[in-house]
């Protein structure tokens, strides 16, 4: 067994290691060192700058899995809030809202009540009643529909928005940290 003499790092004082020893406590300091065996040179690193590092690294880490976190929420919503796109006539695509619901009932509720009239109206009475009625439910269940999407969506969104400031303020603490 091969004896080296190694320099404490933390007060300087002289220390004999075997090639063996991988980590020492200096007897005169108390510093905890790591023994470093090099092809050419055996020396001496401070356990507490190895052991600050790690933390150092080990915060930082944990700031990128949040960062990762978040944007993994991020995307999982983007692709969520497509999900609840309404389509409108002409294409354009918008989020569902109560004020859309209630446009789209109101407009389908006219158009259903002038049916109604017109088949009051003229010979063709059952007919343009028939289609108005069926104007009229068919408004009323895309109402019930688009009013449902609409509270889903604001739902979703609250979630989605409570998640995400959680995450940004945990990210805050971390990077204090």
């Amino acid at each position: 067994m091969k004896i080296t003499k190694v320099c404490c790092q933390g007060c300087g004082a002289d220390l004999q290691v075997d090639e063996t020893v991988r980590y020492v406590t200096c007897n005169y300091c108390h510093a905890r060192l790591e023994v470093v065996h090099d092809p050419s040179v055996t020396h001496t690193r401070l356990m507490e700058k190895l052991e600050e590092n790690t933390e150092r690294m080990a915060d930082n880490l944990r700031v990128i899995e949040l960062q990762n976190e978040l944007a993994r929420l991020d995307r999982e919503w983007e692709q969520e809030r497509e999900s609840f796109m309404v389509t409108g006539k002409q294409g354009h695509r918008s989020l569902p809202s109560n004020e859309g619901s209630v446009i789209r009932v109101a407009s389908g509720v006219f158009v259903g009540l002038i049916f109604i009239s017109m088949g009051t109206s003229t010979k063709e009475t059952s007919l343009f009643v028939l289609v108005g009625v069926v104007v009229l439910v068919l408004s009323t269940v895309n109402a019930v529909k688009c009013f449902t999407k609409a509270r889903e969506y604001k739902s979703s969104e609250l979630a989605f928005r409570t998640r995400r400031t959680g995450l940004v303020r945990q990210i805050i603490e971390a990077r204090r940290q």
